[in-house]
C-alpha cells in the first residue's frame, strides 16, 4: 500500500503539477528565455500597450492563462522545439511517466470560453458540465484541485485538458458574469471571422482550430472588456460635495453686456426652472447686485424626491456660469446656448477635468456597476475653482471684451487714460465669484488680476 502513495498513478493531478513545474523549469533555461518574454508579453499584449488608459495590469488568473498559452500553444521563432517537444525528447534526465501521459492531452488542448450548465456531486467531488460558447460542445469536468466558486449560468476562461479517464482544468479559470462572458466572445468571434477572411484561411471556421491558433485573442477580449467596462465606472461615478449634493464640476464662464435678453431668453430654455427667490421678479437691467439663477433637477424618484440639481445656471451683471455634473450635459446646455444666444455671448473658458478619484474596481462577476458616491471636499472644491478662474481671468486682461467696445482690458486702460470702467467690472467678478455662493469664500484673489492690468 505504501508504494501505492510513493507513486502517483498515471493521470493522475499530482502528476499534471509534476509536468506544469517541469514545462515551467524548461521554459526559464538561458537559451529560451527570450523565447519565453515573447510569448507572455505576446498574450499580455494590451496590457503592455503604452497608450492604455487606465493603466490596468493583468489579474493572476490571465498570467496563468498566459503561461498555459507558453506552455501549449506557442511556436517558438527561432527553431527551437517547442516546450512540450522538448520534454517529451528529453534524454538528460528521466521524465516520470504519471507525468508523460499528460504531454498529449496539454498539446492538444485549447483555451476556451466555457458556460457553466450543471453542478452534481459524485464520487470524486462536484463535477460540472460546461458548454463551449464556439462551437457547443458539452464537457464534463472533474473539479479543479483547489475548487473555484463558480456557478450556474457563469463563464469560465480556462482550457481543458482532456486525460485518459477524464476532463480536467489545469488551474483556476478566469470567471465572469454571463453578460461580461458574452461581451468577451462576442468580441473575439469579431476578430476571428476578420483573421478568417484576411488570412483566407477558412479552417479557422472551426472553432477548435482557431482556439488552438489565436486563443491569446480571448484574452485580449478580457483586456478590452475590462477597459470598456472601467469606462463605464468612472464615467457613472456619483460626485457628491459635503452637504450630499450632486458636485457639479464641469463648469463654463461666458462674458455678456445685456443682462435683459440674456434673462429673457433663459426663462425660456428647456430643463431649467428659475429658482424660487427670484421666479416672480420682472426682470429690468441689472444693478449691481442682480443675480437670476436657473436649475435643471433630475427627474422625480418613486419617493417623488426630486435630488439636487444636476447643473446651474447663474446671470451676473456682466457674466453666465453655467455649472453641471459632467461634461456631457455642460456640452448639452453650451450648444443650447449658442443656438439661442449666438455672439451676445462672449466664452471665457472651462474646466471639465473629473475631482481626484480612486480608480473603480472592475467586478467581472457583475452584471451592474454602482459604486458609492465619492464626497469632494470644500478644499477641492476651491482648488478647481480657483484653477479654472485663474486660467481665465488672466487670459481676459488680454483678450477683446464685448463689456470695453471689443478691445482688452489692458489695452482699453492704456487707450482712454481711464480705468474706473475696468477697475468696476473687476469689483463685479469679485463680488459675483462662484466660490462665494459654493463654499462661502472667495476662489481668487482679485488683486492679482488687477495688478496684472497695472490698477
Amino acid at each position: 500500500m505504501a508504494d501505492h502513495h510513493s507513486h502517483p498513478i498515471a493521470g493522475s493531478e499530482e502528476g499534471l503539477r509534476s509536468l506544469l513545474t517541469r514545462l515551467e523549469h524548461q521554459s526559464l533555461q538561458p537559451d529560451f528565455q527570450i523565447q519565453r518574454q515573447l510569448a507572455l508579453s505576446h498574450a499580455l499584449q494590451p496590457y503592455f500597450h503604452p497608450l492604455m488608459v487606465p493603466p490596468l495590469v493583468p489579474l493572476p488568473e490571465e498570467e496563468d492563462l498566459a503561461k498555459w498559452y507558453l506552455y501549449a500553444d506557442y511556436l517558438p521563432t527561432d527553431g527551437h522545439a517547442s516546450l512540450i517537444e522538448q520534454v517529451r525528447d528529453l534524454v538528460t534526465e528521466h521524465v516520470p511517466q504519471e507525468e508523460r501521459v499528460w504531454l498529449d492531452s496539454l498539446r492538444h488542448s485549447y483555451m476556451d470560453l466555457l458556460e457553466v450548465q450543471e453542478m452534481a456531486s459524485g464520487k470524486q467531488g462536484t463535477q460540472t458540465r460546461l458548454q463551449s460558447l464556439g462551437d457547443k460542445q458539452i464537457f464534463d469536468v472533474l473539479p479543479h484541485a483547489t475548487p473555484v466558486p463558480y456557478k450556474i449560468g457563469q463563464i469560465l476562461l480556462t482550457r481543458l485538458l482532456r486525460g485518459l479517464a477524464d476532463i480536467r482544468l489545469p488551474g483556476p479559470p478566469l470567471v465572469f458574469s454571463a453578460s461580461m462572458g458574452k461581451a468577451v466572445f462576442k468580441l473575439t468571434n469579431e476578430r476571428r471571422q476578420e483573421i478568417e477572411i484576411g488570412t483566407g484561411n477558412f479552417a479557422l471556421s472551426e472553432w477548435a482550430e482557431f482556439a488552438k491558433s489565436y486563443g491569446y485573442e480571448m484574452m485580449w477580449s478580457v483586456a478590452k472588456v475590462r477597459r470598456g467596462a472601467w469606462t463605464v465606472v468612472d464615467s457613472q461615478m456619483d460626485y457628491r460635495n459635503t452637504k450630499g449634493e450632486t458636485f457639479l464640476y464641469a463648469i463654463a464662464l461666458y462674458e455678456h453686456q445685456d443682462f435683459r435678453t440674456l434673462a429673457d431668453g433663459l426663462r425660456g430654455f428647456d430643463q431649467f426652472t428659475p429658482i424660487q427667490e427670484n421666479a416672480g421678479k420682472p426682470v429690468s437691467s441689472a444693478s449691481g447686485s442682480d443675480t437670476l439663477t436657473w436649475v435643471w433637477l433630475p427627474p422625480q424618484n418613486p419617493s417623488g424626491d426630486t435630488g439636487s440639481p444636476v447643473a446651474r445656471l447663474t446671470l451676473t451683471p456682466t457674466q453666465l456660469c453655467v455649472e453641471t455634473d459632467a461634461p456631457d450635459r455642460l456640452n448639452i446646455v453650451k450648444h443650447q446656448l449658442a443656438a439661442i444666444f449666438g455672439f451676445s455671448l462672449h466664452f471665457l473658458g472651462e474646466t471639465i477635468a473629473s475631482p481626484q478619484h480612486r480608480t473603480p474596481e472592475v467586478d467581472l462577476l457583475s452584471d451592474t456597476y454602482i459604486l458609492p458616491p465619492t464626497i469632494v471636499s470644500q478644499e477641492e472644491e476651491q482648488q478647481i475653482l480657483a484653477s479654472l478662474l485663474e486660467t481665465v481671468y488672466l487670459d481676459w486682461a488680454e483678450t477683446p471684451s464685448p463689456l470695453l467696445k471689443g478691445q482688452s482690458p489692458r489695452h482699453f486702460c492704456s487707450a482712454q487714460q481711464d480705468t474706473k470702467e475696468v477697475a468696476a467690472i473687476i469689483d463685479q467678478m469679485e463680488q459675483h465669484d462662484p466660490g462665494r455662493r459654493r463654499t462661502g469664500q472667495p476662489a481668487y484673489d482679485y488683486n492679482i488680476l488687477r495688478g496684472h492690468i497695472g490698477l
